[in-house]
């Protein structure tokens, strides 16, 4: 349920003040990306480690969906509500190590990684921050809330 909050949060952020925008923001590649990690995200918490093999058969589906969007967000990323992509053209990647607040932006071409050896709960990203074009964080890293990455 909480997933369902957070996608409606980033629907929100995708709409901006024009919310008429929503007759074909449910097309574009950047809604399709979102709604991919967060459906992944709803089944990992309800089925927890055995969503692993329960995904095995919808692979192909999920394959094309995220070669469409071009975004590959790791279902155990944990992303509040508020992601904003701007252009997914240039490509999203993030980890699932990854624990990310509220009101993240994301120009495009970025890659939020982690080193083999990162632990869980060692890559940490505050709210409100905004990474720029080709912006590359490598963890584990600690940032703060209202920060600007810039490329």
């Amino acid at each position: 349920m909480t997933q369902l909050k957070y996608f409606i949060t980033d629907i929100n952020r995708m709409l901006g003040k024009r919310k008429v925008r929503i007759i074909h923001i449910w097309l574009s590649r950047i809604f399709v990306g979102v709604f991919l990690y967060r459906f992944e995200r709803s089944l990992f918490l309800i089925f927890n480690n055995f969503y692993g093999i329960l995904r095995i058969p919808f692979l192909p589906l999920f394959n094309l969906l995220q070669a469409y969007s071009n975004i590959d967000i790791h279902y155990k990323a944990a992303i509040k509500g508020g992601l904003l992509i701007l252009h997914p053209s240039l490509g999203i990647v993030i980890s699932g190590q990854v624990r990310i607040g509220k009101n993240m932006t994301l120009t495009g071409g970025n890659l939020i990684g982690t080193k083999r050896n990162c632990e869980k709960g060692s890559f940490v990203i505050g709210d409100n921050c905004t990474f720029g074009g080709n912006a590359t964080l490598i963890g584990p890293l600690i940032l703060s809330n209202h920060i600007v990455v810039g490329a």
